[in-house]
């Protein structure tokens, strides 16, 4: 087999594959081999049907079988000698390659490949970090967001701000209905979305109905919408109630702290005031973290091949569900978030991606890697959100196929964290 590499521009190659009529020929043996070794014709045995009757009940599948096998292997092969970083699908037609026997298979494709990111000046990158103080205004509305997480739903009688109704929905357009659902929760709140687009005569609409009740106004689906008929179009959102419940927050006080394990409400507001003067300076970490980051962009021209864009648009999906579930977001919320984001600009997914080649690239020169203990370390963090074990989180992101981009994402905060150690940083 001969082959040639071709450069056409930053990411994109043309390669050459010749393969010689022996290695042809055998392949088609090879795969006239196997069908006679699993195939029992009338009046023969398995294993002993004449090549002849062979050729004419399964010669072009035998030959179809050895042409893809051998433009597979070929690319296979060449990919790894030319240690060619391909991304994506290779851009080929099979059905346009000549094949036969007594003459060579060539053939030509076009491969997209990774950028080759050559880091530069990445060390005593100057940077600047907020103060970072917790203001009573945080501490209160921390507090407010523990007891709401202590609330309990309770019935009520008409539907009032932020209150949760449970309904059958349904989207018309004229007289046809576009999309119905039973049993459906909506949050009664100001920032309420139909067909993700705020809706905010909907919300309008819902304050003050009562369970058997059935409200209704009118929405226009998005131009960006999936579903090509409604883009643009009038609809009408009718919601029939079921069930009004009230989130019954607790009242902040000294009984509600102890029910905490704490001795008063004011050693609550103690605690929580560490973890929430911890979170803003972990914020303005990141915060100083990025700066860096987008210097370095500046300072790197990455260029980007298509087919890698629509593979991390993916790969972004995930690292999204994985930040949100250690967070302890459930998963139902998380997928509404990421459903959400999807439409997201073009100019965030190449920033997204031409960040993470960058630092790849920082971290394989500096040899910056994770370890097994902190991929489990963060599984253990992930599994105190859900209230699971280590091992069922674990499993759960294998089975999505997420635990490569864990790793990924554990090694690029560990290369971020490196660039800031190395940064030179003064305080705002």
């Amino acid at each position: 087999m001969k082959s040639e590499i071709e450069t056409l521009g930053p990411c994109k190659l043309k390669v050459k594959i010749e393969i010689p009529p022996d290695e042809v020929r055998s392949k088609i043996e090879e795969k006239f081999r196997e069908v006679r070794a699993n195939v029992a014709l009338p009046g023969f045995r398995k294993g002993h049907v004449p090549r002849n009757i062979l050729e004419k009940r399964f010669g072009k599948t035998v030959e179809n079988d050895a042409k893809m096998d051998l433009i597979e292997g070929s690319i296979a092969a060449t990919i790894k000698e030319k240690k060619i970083a391909a991304v994506g699908d290779p851009d080929l037609d099979p059905e346009k390659i000549e094949f036969g026997a007594d003459k060579p298979m060539a053939f030509e494709l076009t491969v997209e490949t990774k950028p080759d990111v050559k880091p530069k000046d990445y060390l005593g990158v100057a940077a600047t970090r907020k103060k970072a103080e917790a203001s009573e205004e945080d501490l209160a509305k921390a507090l407010d967001r523990l007891a709401a997480s202590r609330a309990e739903w309770v019935a009520a009688e008409t539907v009032g701000k932020d209150d949760m109704v449970i309904a059958d929905l349904s989207l018309k357009m004229g007289e046809e209905t576009v999309m119905s659902e039973a049993d459906i929760r909506v949050i009664a709140a100001e920032d309420l979305e139909v067909l993700h687009a705020p809706a905010p005569q909907v919300y309008q609409a819902l304050l003050g109905a009562k369970a058997g009740e059935t409200r209704a106004a009118e929405v226009t689906a998005p131009e960006t919408h999936q579903n090509e008929k409604i883009r643009g179009k009038a609809l009408t959102f009718s919601a029939t109630l079921k069930e009004v419940k009230h989130l019954n927050k607790p009242e902040i006080t000294d009984e509600w702290a102890k029910s905490l394990d704490y001795e008063s409400l004011a050693k609550l507001k103690e605690d929580l005031g560490r973890r929430v003067q911890a979170d803003k300076e972990a914020q303005a970490g990141r915060e100083t973290e990025q700066q860096i980051v987008d210097d370095l962009l500046k300072r790197h021209d990455i260029p980007l091949p298509e087919a890698l864009l629509q593979k991390f648009a993916v790969r972004s999906e995930q690292r999204m569900r994985l930040e949100l579930e250690v967070r302890g977001v459930p998963a139902e919320e998380a997928e509404k978030v990421v459903e959400k984001e999807r439409s997201g600009s073009r100019e965030e997914l190449e920033k997204m991606l031409r960040t993470h080649f960058l630092l790849e690239a920082i971290g394989t020169k500096e040899r910056i890697f994770v370890t097994e203990d902190e991929v489990a370390g963060r599984l253990e963090k992930m599994a105190m959100s859900y209230g699971q074990s280590p091992d069922e989180v674990r499993a759960r992101l294998e089975e999505r196929g997420e635990m490569t981009e864990l790793r990924t994402t554990l090694r690029e905060e560990k290369i971020r964290r490196f660039l800031k150690d190395k940064a030179k940083i003064t305080e705002a």
